[in-house]
């Protein structure tokens, strides 16, 4: 038996592993004798501790290079971290070399092998069209009007579900949308008897359409300006789009032509957007509650 060192008490001792003394079993813990040893104990441990992670911060940080910054590098990071940025500048590219090859569609090299043609003996010569369509334009308009929306729309869905998956998504409309034309104007030759019906086509229309289907189906909420001017929601755009783009294919049947649109193509890319935006509704609803189109 030992006397603790706190009351006194002869008691079976334990012995504090901070400060040496001996404790009776009321007593044993540190802090029920007011152990001047736990402290200084903490302390030395944290200092310990520093040392050993500020010896390894210093194993482990990487030698510093003087990198100097580089225009032309931060472009190109830009464009290889966006897909969607990426499309836009090929496809400007190709409508520069357009221009560069011939004043109009008719003498063009580049519309006659890569223009989506209707005409099924003409399309089995260049079946590539059925993608090359999508990097051709028809006027500055053309090719500013499809950009610009791809550029705000695409951004965002590109932002929401990988590059990879947009990239996909992006070109299978295109496809869908181009074959879309092909079977609709076969069909008008087919009622109308007209080989005139049949035609070709230019632009990425169909595939930027599904775009913005995708987003207006994933934030159907959103204020958008429609030609930079009326403001609606998206979802109305949506639903404006499709009423004209489908009054517009109702007066092609019955042999009216009033606009001279793909109408066909875009109604096509339409409802490949609004399939994908709803089968991404479940999966992104969370992640897709604010959309913002200046915020790209």
């Amino acid at each position: 038996m030992t006397e603790c060192s706190k009351c006194g008490k002869e008691d079976m001792s334990f012995k504090c592993r901070y400060c040496g003394e001996k404790f009776c079993s009321e007593h044993r813990l540190p802090e029920n004798h007011d152990c001047q040893g736990l402290e200084k104990s903490i302390e030395k441990e944290k200092e310990e501790n520093d040392k050993w992670f500020k010896e390894k911060e210093v194993k482990n940080t990487p030698p510093k290079r003087n990198h100097k910054p580089s225009i032309a590098k931060d472009i190109f990071n830009t464009f290889r971290n966006s897909h969607t940025l990426s499309i836009i500048l090929f496809t400007s590219f190709i409508y520069l070399l357009q221009l560069s090859l011939g004043p109009t569609p008719a003498d063009n090299i580049v519309y006659e092998n890569f223009a989506l043609q209707s005409d099924l003996s003409e399309l089995a010569q260049v079946p590539w069209s059925i993608v090359s369509v999508m990097f051709l334009h028809g006027s500055e308009l053309h090719l500013f009007a499809n950009m610009i929306t791809l550029y705000f729309f695409g951004t965002a869905l590109e932002r929401l579900i990988g590059s990879k998956r947009f990239i996909k998504f992006y070109f299978a409309s295109g496809i869908v949308a181009s074959m879309a034309f092909v079977v609709f104007r076969n069909f008008l030759n087919l009622i109308h008897d007209n080989p005139e019906l049949l035609g070709s086509a230019v632009g990425a229309s169909g595939a930027v359409v599904a775009v913005f289907a995708a987003v207006a189906m994933l934030y159907p909420k959103a204020d958008i300006l429609l030609f930079f001017i009326i403001p609606m929601k998206i979802k109305t755009g949506l639903y404006a789009f499709g009423a004209f783009e489908t009054f517009n294919v109702l007066l092609r049947v019955l042999g009216v032509q009033v606009w001279p649109f793909a109408s066909s193509a875009h109604l096509a890319g339409l409802l490949v957007g609004v399939y994908f935006g709803k089968k991404l509704q479940e999966r992104y609803a969370r992640k897709a509650s604010v959309f913002n189109p200046l915020e790209v």
